[in-house]
């Protein structure tokens, strides 16, 4: 999924569940959200690195639950406390519509894959 849709589908998903929030604070929110999906798909298109033991390259660096903690750390500092629940849900609901799950970093490998998915 392009990030244009994860933040699409993100958007959506405060407005249903918390449009009060998402008006009162759309001035953050609105950089933070496209920001921080931009953050996980940053290395999309890296032709440099894709080796035997390599799927997805940009997966592999921030599609896992060690991404996720970066994330929150990375985004709840620059944006505030106030947004770490949202930060937290939106890293987590981004790793699994595109994995399907939130694996590990160490998890992240053809190898893995593979054996798991049978991709």
């Amino acid at each position: 999924m392009d990030y244009k849709d994860h933040a699409a589908k993100s958007f959506y998903k405060i407005q249903q569940n918390a449009p009060e929030f998402l008006k009162e604070n759309w001035a953050k929110l609105s950089p933070m959200i496209w920001e921080l999906h931009y953050w996980f798909d940053y290395f999309f298109g890296d032709e440099g690195y894709e080796t035997v033991y390599t799927l997805f390259y940009h997966r592999e660096k921030r599609h896992h639950i060690e991404g996720i903690s970066e994330a929150i750390a990375v985004f709840t500092a620059k944006y505030g406390e106030k947004f770490r629940q949202i930060i937290m849900e939106e890293s987590e609901t981004h790793v699994r519509d595109d994995f399907g799950e939130i694996p590990s970093q160490a998890e992240c490998s053809r190898h893995y894959l593979r054996e798991k998915r049978g991709w």
